[in-house]
């Protein structure tokens, strides 16, 4: 088992160049990211980026798909889903992680049938795609969130797992977001984790107490002791992957708190 980080995080405040450097000497080898995909110099970016990690010889194992739940990419969400998945392909990443929580609120009527009905027809294509193109769709756990008093889809593990299989694919599989799972069923997550089994090909991983925080491991009140116990019960075998998402890091401290970082991934790998 190998240990990974969420690379925008650092370099959205420090850059690129300086984040895989610091990245590089805290121990991590495989990264989790994804380009701005709304800016129309995206391509040239991400493949400077690219340039970058194979200096520090780092493998990019995930990236994520675009989501417009919060309406973030309006009516460009449709183009930067295309753009992640041909930086997906570009990168020779493994796993998109997906967020299968989509619905046409405005113009559709919502039901469990209608929203399960949605996802699929809308993600299939794209579990084609990724096929095809030699990597998977990772759909992640997710919970609810009261946006605008909306429904969310698959906040519920029963239909995360139930859309998984509606493609009948193995380019279909979990990208297990531990936070995630602890906001929306804490009691249950280790059982959760052995339900889904090999499904789950990736990760992210962090801590929280019971919001969506996005903690480092071992700060919030996960039991993580359980988590890896049933990570382990499926054999899984693929990157831990820490994902900040919220927050920022000065300079200054870079240093120290990926080395921290890079401590407790190893600590939750030995469990």
């Amino acid at each position: 088992m190998e240990c990974g980080i969420n690379i925008r995080f650092y370099s959205k405040v420090i850059g690129m160049k300086k984040a895989a450097e610091f990245v590089s000497k805290a121990g991590f080898k495989y990264l989790d990211y994804t380009p701005f995909l709304l800016d129309d110099n995206w391509e040239s970016v991400m493949k400077e980026d690219y340039k970058i990690f194979n200096t520090y010889g780092f493998t990019v194992n995930q990236t994520h798909a675009p989501y417009n739940r919060y309406g973030q990419y309006g009516d460009k969400y449709n183009l930067c889903m295309d753009r992640c998945m041909e930086a997906t392909a570009y990168l020779g990443a493994k796993y998109v992680a997906v967020h299968g929580d989509e619905f046409d609120f405005e113009n559709m009527e919502y039901s469990h049938d209608a929203v399960q009905e949605y996802n699929h027809n809308y993600f299939a294509p794209y579990v084609e795609k990724a096929h095809n193109s030699g990597f998977k769709m990772a759909f992640e756990t997710v919970f609810e969130d009261g946006y605008l008093g909306r429904k969310r889809y698959t906040s519920d593990p029963n239909d995360l797992l139930k859309l998984i299989l509606s493609f009948n694919s193995e380019s279909a599989v979990c990208c297990w977001d531990t936070g995630h799972a602890h906001v929306s069923f804490p009691k249950t997550t280790a059982e959760w984790i052995i339900k889904f089994g090999p499904l789950i090909q990736c990760t992210h991983i962090h801590d929280n107490s019971g919001s969506d925080s996005h903690q480092l491991p071992m700060t919030g009140d996960i039991d993580w002791n359980k988590t890896m116990s049933a990570f382990k019960e499926i054999g899984y075998g693929g990157v831990m992957s820490i994902e900040y998402a919220h927050g920022s890091m000065p300079e200054c401290f870079v240093a120290d708190y990926l080395s921290l970082t890079n401590r407790i991934a190893e600590y939750l790998c030995k469990l």
